[in-house]
């Protein structure tokens, strides 16, 4: 049993390497913006707390040396598909824009949304219209994904 375990270890050793050496590698977690701190409800204009947060993260991405970053945009189900599409769009460019002011190189930077195609939360059927925003609040959201690059 105790081989049979080393092996697995130096199988995933192994495949560690291979990501770093092949410079992607990454263990953490996406960033999470909370699109009720990041945005007023229904807009994709930055608030003042969310450009300090995103300035906050770009000084320590900035830190990390060169990296690529995917910032993805998505919205709660309340409304029309095509617009959560498009809000969820212009979110994640938002943040992409305020990262650019902050210095981090535009070639490495790639902004998508996806509507309200990957909830976090899907268990909400409140018929009173507050309460199904406030329930639905973590579907709105921006992901910030930060891969190491390594040539």
């Amino acid at each position: 049993m105790i081989k049979k375990n080393k092996k697995s270890v130096a199988r995933l050793v192994g495949v560690l390497a291979v990501m770093v050496l092949a410079g992607c590698a990454t263990m953490e977690k996406p960033i999470i913006l909370d699109s009720d701190v990041a945005f007023g409800f229904g807009s994709a204009e930055l608030t003042p707390a969310g450009a300090s947060k995103i300035n906050q993260y770009a000084d320590s991405i900035r830190a990390r040396g060169e990296t690529r970053i995917e910032i993805i945009g998505h919205s709660d189900r309340i409304g029309d598909a095509r617009a959560n599409q498009t809000l969820s769009e212009r979110r994640a460019q938002a943040v992409r824009n305020q990262l650019l002011k902050n210095r981090l190189k535009p070639d490495n930077i790639t902004a998508r949304g996806l509507g309200a195609r990957n909830p976090v939360v899907t268990n909400c059927h409140q018929t009173n219209n507050a309460a199904l925003i406030a329930c639905l609040a973590p579907n709105r959201r921006v992901e910030i994904n930060v891969t190491d690059l390594r040539w």
